[in-house]
């Protein structure tokens, strides 16, 4: 009901409304509300997406059944009409582009085979989900000899010409050298037209978060060929989106390099059976110095780790510690970041659980992660002949063998994010509403194809209400949505109403201003914790310094204090060792199967929940 008086319904109107809606969607009347339709996007998604759809498919009932209800509905839905997002990049739709999807699992070569043809081209561009992709292809070119940039949302690089011996593709008419290829993460990638483009891990383009940047390359990227890397489930979605641009997609598919088996036996919950080679996943950030001790302590063998919250740089530390054989490290601990973007000697991964909280509820792990990281065994290449997949614990071993065997469902649907022009538009029909309720409203009422969802705004709403109360322009407020910001890291959030302000009030912002690093050495996971906070707080002035170069200037400076802030940090997990108690046994929660026969009741039960009128 709170979103919807946003719009000025009152309460009698909507309940009048909403009892016809939910009565219209209980007799199978809308397509997009029947049961075989919603309960997939609930299991998939979960109940925050549900909600939100439900709401939408509200409005959109008002838009045809009651426009007098909402002022101006039909102008609101022309404006946030979304449905043909490939109308909106022209300049890629007058060139034929070549679609050469190159799909397998972990470790079967298709980025290789990718890369190769990118290293063949005049001009190229190569686009990443990590920094530490990036990093890693700028410095493969650069070592073939090809001149390669590197652009990401807080470093630009260009080839470094007098140490390498790589010469430059061109001169630009400045009379800057040009180079060949581009390396960057892909929501950094420039409209400008390149011979090839390679896109890796497509399938994140179903990405609830982060969905739109794929989407975004795959229609807007302007080059004679596009090469995807990614997983099989996403050839269909990708052929029915080329489609509607008349683009044919070619698919190569590879087998996996090197054996990997499936363990049929767990290590029966004794951290003794932990050996040389092997890579631990747990799925609690919380646990992985606690498991690391234990590991160290029972069996002798030491453990580097890595985790989403580590650096990049601190990350690419541990993964060389983890695979030089004589550094002393025998043992990597991870998270799930081990998934994707570090090569690593792993010769078995060790599952500690097969369940994730998804900010919910403990959810078993998806097919697509328990097999990416899984694959990450016995690396081609890496000296072992093949890899084993394992589980901690027993009890979870059935559900490896059942997801280990299963390909990843079809991905669903592509993400998308409004344009800057789209939100001011909508902005100025509600001139005093806050720009935090702005964005719910626009989710509200939008209109997106069968094929694609708006990405979630959670984060977005967030930042905008921590800079609400300053006197910012739509586009500069926009821009600070999309920075790298973590909302639930409170140092981050007290740096970026700190930047805002500076934007605000055009004054010079100085990183030591804000950047305020401990002066003692971490020796404690919270203080280490803390560290890593301001490490993603002074990346933020960084990319800061790309979007707003006439308010943060020291990038320079900014960068030495990024790298010594890397260097404690590296120090610290060398020091550190938690006080907590051993791993046990994780509680599990009786999750059920999911039953897309769920019975009438329960689906209109949903319905009725998701608009607030149980």
């Amino acid at each position: 009901m709170k979103r919807c008086a946003y719009f000025g319904i009152r309460e009698g109107v909507f309940k009048e409304w909403s009892e016809r809606f939910v009565e219209k969607a209980s007799s199978d009347s809308i397509d997009r509300l029947l049961p075989a339709k919603l309960v997939p996007l609930l299991v998939r998604d979960g109940s925050e997406a549900f909600d939100d759809f439900i709401v939408n498919q509200f409005f959109a009932f008002l838009g045809k059944e009651a426009p007098h209800v909402v002022e101006n509905i039909s102008y609101l839905r022309e404006i946030t009409d979304l449905r043909y997002p490939h109308e909106w990049a022209k300049g890629a739709r007058k060139i034929q582009r070549r679609i050469v999807m190159h799909v397998g699992p972990t470790n079967s070569g298709k980025t290789y085979h990718a890369l190769q043809r990118l290293q063949q081209a005049k001009s190229g561009i190569y686009c990443s989900p990590l920094r530490l992709l990036a990093y890693e292809v700028y410095n493969r070119m650069t070592g073939a000899g090809i001149s390669c940039s590197l652009l990401t949302g807080e470093d630009r690089r260009g080839p470094d010409y007098e140490n390498t011996g790589v010469k430059p593709a061109g001169y630009a008419i400045t009379g800057e050298p040009v180079s060949s290829v581009l390396a960057c993460t892909i929501e950094m990638a420039p409209n400008v037209h390149y011979n090839v483009a390679v896109i890796d891990e497509i399938q994140m383009i179903s990405d609830r978060q982060r969905g739109w940047a794929w989407t975004s390359a795959l229609l807007n990227l302007r080059a004679n060929e596009v090469h995807l890397c990614g997983e099989p489930s996403a050839v269909p979605l990708v052929k029915k989106i080329c489609a509607r641009l008349d683009e044919e997609v070619e698919v190569r598919e590879y087998t996996r390099l090197g054996q990997l088996d499936v363990g049929r036996k767990s290590l029966e919950g004794n951290w003794k059976n932990i050996r040389k080679g092997d890579c631990v996943v747990t799925f609690s950030r919380k646990s992985i110095f606690s498991i690391k001790n234990t590991i160290e302590s029972k069996t002798g063998l030491r453990c580097a780790v890595i985790y989403g919250s580590l650096p990049p740089e601190a990350r690419v530390e541990q993964a060389r510690l983890f695979n030089d054989p004589d550094s002393g490290y025998d043992v990597l601990v991870a998270s799930d970041a081990v998934g994707m973007g570090i090569n690593l000697s792993i010769n078995r991964v060790v599952f500690v659980s097969m369940t994730k909280w998804d900010g919910e509820a403990m959810k078993p792990i998806s097919v697509s992660q328990t097999r990416q990281i899984g694959g990450r065994a016995g690396r081609f290449n890496s000296g072992a002949d093949g890899g084993t997949v394992t589980t901690m614990e027993t009890r979870d071993l059935k559900l490896l063998h059942s997801t280990m065997n299963r390909m990843p469902p079809s991905l669903a649907a592509a993400g998308l994010k409004p344009e800057t022009e789209v939100i001011e538009m909508f902005s100025h029909q509600f001139p005093k509403v806050p720009f935090s309720q702005l964005w719910t409203m626009f989710r509200d009422i939008a209109t997106v194809g069968n094929d694609f969802f708006l990405c979630s705004f959670r984060d977005q709403e967030a930042i905008a209400q921590a800079i609400e109360e300053l006197p910012l322009t739509i586009r500069d407020r926009y821009q600070f949505l999309y920075a790298p910001i973590n909302c639930r890291d409170p140092i981050a959030l007290s740096c970026v109403r700190q930047y805002a302000a500076a934007v605000a009030n055009r004054q010079e912002c100085k990183v030591a201003d804000v950047i305020k690093l401990p002066k003692k050495e971490p020796k404690t996971r919270d203080d280490l914790r803390v560290l890593e906070q301001w490490h993603r707080s002074i990346t933020l002035y960084l990319w800061l310094t790309f979007h707003f170069p006439e308010t943060f200037t020291q990038s320079e400076e900014a960068t030495e204090m990024k790298v010594h802030c890397e260097k404690v940090i590296q120090e610290g997990l060398e020091r550190i060792h938690a006080s907590t108690k051993r791993p046990g046994k994780q509680a599990k929660k009786n999750l059920g199967d999911a039953d897309t026969g769920e019975s009438q009741r329960r689906h209109i039960e949903g319905i009725r929940k998701a608009l607030g009128i149980m």
